[in-house]
């Protein structure tokens, strides 16, 4: 991660603490609290001043211009005015509690001052540098998917962000941050939701981060789709990114639908420009099925049926028939799959039984026992 200038934070933030000049502000501040108290005491018509509320009223006002004018010499002299506009705005509406509040600002700020973190040391620990020692690598390869263990990961960075300590919170938001992740997104809401303030921070941080990125990459490749707009490896990749983002999980209802309609007419046009290539048709499928256009989905996939390798695009073509109540065409294909369907096939446990209830042969058995 880049580091920011160590005299400037976000702009106009800066880095440093801010720097009273401690006599000259203690004499100003004591001096104004002194007017003010007098002020308010003829106000009140404790103390006896010539000119009653007149006088008052002008003392204050005085008061005020002098602050004002004490502020700005500061600042045409370079010098910290923080403290010194606090003072010079809360005085004309607070009266003395103006003042009383602004020391005391500067007595608490002059002892914890002395414990906490600089806002740029604290912001740079966000993120620490990646470290480089072979094992740290190795398990930030394995835990951010690489090792196709992501759903593994992301249900694990869930146990930590749920039962965890700070730091280990900490510590997994970025991770998360560096090897983003469509399965991490419940650990990055769990950040956002947490009791500890600096892990919340540091989640928000993190979800802008990834946010950010996944929107400069989009620019990028939607410049590079203008550049050529008949090359379909490019429009292919623009679309896949698309979809991921909306797949991420960190996306509002409204925005998310929009992306996944531009990632799908992206995929459209990907296969009008190259109709057999079987990634585009298996990935225009898929999301066709989870936006419901289950014909229009069912139809893209069907070329596939025969000949892919690839377990899932059975598995989504078999779903998009189930769901157009096409029995047949589903017992048909299980028949016809059954290297990936039948009996004997390795499936996982969540669609064994389903499929071999197409894969009986007894179907009228199994219309009496429904």
């Amino acid at each position: 991660m880049s580091r920011l200038p160590d005299d400037r934070m976000d702009g106009a933030v800066p880095a440093d603490a801010p720097r009273p000049g401690t006599a000259e502000f203690a004499l100003v501040g004591l001096a104004a609290l002194t007017v003010e108290g007098v002020v308010t005491a003829a106000l009140l018509d404790v103390l006896p001043v010539p000119g009653g509320a007149l006088m008052a009223a002008v003392g204050h006002f005085a008061l005020a211009v002098l602050l004002w004018g004490w502020v700005w010499w500061r600042v045409k002299r370079d010098r910290d005015a923080r403290l010194a506009g606090l003072l010079a705005v809360t005085t004309p509406f607070l009266g003395p509690l103006g003042p009383a509040c602004t020391l005391a600002t500067a007595v608490m700020h002059a002892i914890f001052s002395r414990y906490a973190m600089g806002f740029q040391e604290w912001y740079l620990s966000l993120f620490p540098e990646s470290q480089v020692e072979p094992a740290q690598e190795l398990y930030e390869l394995i835990v951010s998917g690489r090792e196709q263990a992501s759903v593994a990961a992301g249900e694990s960075f869930t146990d930590v962000m749920t039962v965890g300590s700070p730091p280990q919170k900490q510590a997994v938001i970025a991770l998360v941050a560096r090897h983003f992740r469509p399965a991490f997104t419940p650990a990055l809401k769990l950040g956002l939701a947490d009791a500890d303030p600096s892990v919340r921070v540091q989640a928000a941080t993190a979800t802008a981060r990834v946010e950010h990125e996944f929107n400069e990459r989009w620019q990028q490749l939607d410049r590079a789709v203008q550049s050529n707009p008949a090359d379909a490896a490019t429009r292919y990749a623009l679309a896949r990114h698309l979809d991921d983002y909306a797949f991420c999980g960190l996306l509002d209802t409204n925005r998310e639908q929009e992306v996944r309609e531009r990632a799908l007419e992206g995929y459209r046009g990907c296969l009008d420009l190259a109709p057999e290539d079987d990634d585009i048709r298996h990935d225009l499928g898929r999301l066709l099925l989870r936006l419901g256009m289950v014909a229009e989905a069912a139809e893209t996939l069907a070329p596939l049926a025969g000949r892919t390798a690839d377990r899932r695009i059975l598995f989504w073509y078999a779903e998009s028939l189930f769901r157009l109540h096409r029995f047949d065409d589903l017992r048909d294909l299980c028949r016809l799959r059954a290297d990936h369907l039948g009996p004997g096939a390795d499936l996982p446990d969540a669609l064994r039984d389903v499929l071999d209830l197409w894969n009986a042969d007894d179907r009228p058995a199994l219309e009496e026992a429904a």
